[in-house]
């Protein structure tokens, strides 16, 4: 944690997108399964993809809900075969909700919950996002990375869910460089932060006076 009164400086040494992986010497023989809940908990979010990373499948990536969708309120079961696996849903516009990872065992995953809203975050910079803090605003400290050992690819919109309150954002790049700071921002319902290159966000400024 580091306090919101002092400058942001940070030092990358590496930052590794971790997006998942399986045993491919898996017995083919091996007729053990694992089940995989994934619950749709959130109030109008619907669960259109859900990429499955493991062994035994056809390609890395793979989406496994093929033709189906996750309403609100609706729970999906996938059996798989024995392995490690790493779930990542996304909706319809492929936007990336939370994932889960290192799954070596049945497992029930819980997208959203009663008591939290989303927080859309869209990068539409240029540079990758390695650091993200949404800290409540009586906090003196930034509290933890939101991102852990991902990042926000530079094109990519990704969901987060916190509790309803008045938040500050802070986003920053591979280079250490703050993209995105914000101050006393209301949370009650789903929240849209757009992260631009600094270049368009003057110009707008500039247009707008």
């Amino acid at each position: 944690m580091f306090n919101k009164a002092i400058a942001v400086l940070i030092c990358i040494s590496s930052l590794f997108l971790f997006i998942g992986c399986g045993n491919n010497d898996l017995d083919p023989g091996n007729e053990d399964e694992l089940t995989i809940e994934v619950v749709n908990k959130t109030e109008d979010i619907i669960i259109s993809y859900a990429l499955f990373y493991g062994p035994d499948l056809d390609e890395w990536g793979e989406d496994l809900l093929g033709d189906q969708v996750i309403e609100p309120g609706e729970l999906y079961e996938f059996v798989l075969p024995e392995g490690e696996y790493t779930v990542i849903p996304m909706t319809y516009e492929y936007f990336v909700l939370p994932a889960a990872r290192n799954i070596t065992d049945d497992f029930r995953m819980e997208v959203g919950s009663e008591d939290t809203v989303p927080i859309l975050v869209t990068n539409d910079s240029e540079v990758d996002i390695g650091f993200l803090y949404i800290s409540p605003s009586d906090s003196e400290d930034w509290g933890e990375d939101w991102l852990g050992d991902e990042v926000i690819a530079a094109g990519i919109s990704k969901f987060f869910f916190a509790e309803p309150g008045n938040y500050d954002v802070l986003a920053v790049d591979l280079e250490g460089d703050v993209v995105l700071e914000e101050y006393e921002i209301e949370v009650d319902g789903e929240k849209h932060f757009i992260i631009e290159d600094v270049g368009e966000e003057e110009d707008e400024e500039e247009n707008d006076q």
